[in-house]
């Protein structure tokens, strides 16, 4: 395997994201790390909520001419204003379109035989990181509380155990050693909610273990991007976990981005900040590196980091040294799979 326009080697590669990832990284996942899991991308479920969704709520013609030019639903939602009771509407049939591709993954774990490297990256990061790993999402989806449990790992996401589980806002982001029977903690903090969440008639916050469908009378717990003003994100779950998420990204020493595209205000402005000032090492996996990345970190490119995304004749680099990019030709790299295999030496 060689470089095509550079003296940077897939050996060379694979020790600076060991060295990087022995530094006890906080994971951030963003829908790229989906994605490979059946879970739809944002152009995907555009389609999808502008085919599901008839029932035309007040302001729902302007935004959908507006989803259907972007395909983007943060986009969309930020350029134009809806009143509460369509954003329910929205909220719904996102949480719809979303669980029914979850239960789809869920059932073929089940079945045994898929291909699952973000449980390599958590059992590689429990065994020579830290046995507590801390993972920032902006998903919905089960797909990390999955990850860590097909590798025996506990997962808090700040709710009780059982099947009428409740928030517990204590225990969002509380140390603890793993119970009997697991190795290993994964600390979830779910910042835009989780397809188990829901709001009870009475306001309390109740978890639904893969629910099929929206329980009657209540509200799914999914806050979709873009509407922040929306009053869920002042109540908990959401406060109190964002807050944790500030916590964790503040104190850490190093961060690893999956698919995430640094285009959510929840999360990207610590985090920015202490890549380009602090000098805390970054790593980013992802198919391609969105504007939002590019702007924040190749224009003035921080002192630590290691960016890898498709090629078409294998993968684009970016480190220090070729902020600019370095082509490795014959090397897939931007796959989480094919990254883990690289770093693990198999």
């Amino acid at each position: 395997m060689t470089a095509s326009d550079s003296e940077l080697t897939y050996d060379e590669l694979a020790k600076l994201a060991q060295r990087f990832l022995a530094e006890r990284p906080v994971v951030v996942l963003g829908t790229g790390a989906t994605i490979p899991h059946g879970l739809p991308s944002m152009s995907v479920l555009a389609d999808e909520l502008l085919a599901d969704i008839t029932d035309h709520s007040e302001g729902w013609d302007a935004f959908a001419k507006r989803l259907g030019e972007t395909k983007d639903l943060e986009q969309s939602l930020h350029d134009v204003s809806l009143p509460p009771e369509t954003v329910e509407v929205l909220v719904r049939a996102t949480w719809k379109i979303i669980s029914a591709k979850d239960i789809e993954l869920y059932k073929q774990l089940l079945n045994g035989g898929v291909a699952f490297p973000l449980s390599d990256l958590f059992r590689y990061l429990l065994r020579t990181a830290d046995a507590h790993l801390h993972v920032v999402t902006t998903n919905y989806d089960r797909v990390a509380e999955y990850a860590a449990n097909t590798i025996n790992a506990y997962v808090s996401t700040g709710v009780t155990a059982g099947w009428l589980q409740r928030f517990v806002a204590t225990s969002v982001n509380r140390e603890r050693a793993p119970s009997p029977g697991f190795e290993g903690v994964v600390t979830l903090l779910k910042v835009h909610g989780s397809l188990d969440w829901f709001r009870d008639a009475t306001g309390e916050v109740i978890a639904v273990p893969l629910a099929h469908a929206i329980p009657d009378k209540m509200e799914p717990l999914v806050v979709t991007p873009g509407v922040s003003k929306y009053r869920e994100v002042h109540k908990d779950p959401f406060r109190t976990v964002m807050g944790a998420a500030d916590t964790v990204l503040r104190e850490a020493t190093c961060y690893f981005c999956v698919g995430y595209g640094f285009n959510d205000e929840h999360v990207q402005p610590i985090l920015i900040n202490r890549v380009m000032k602090d000098d805390i090492p970054l790593v980013v996996v992802t198919k391609e590196l969105t504007a939002q990345t590019r702007k924040a970190f190749l224009t003035n490119h921080p002192k630590r980091f290691l960016f890898v995304e498709e090629e078409p004749s294998g993968t684009r680099v970016y480190v220090p040294n070729y902020p600019g990019g370095t082509v490795l030709d014959g090397v897939s790299a931007w796959q989480l799979q094919d990254f883990m295999k690289m770093i693990t030496g198999e």
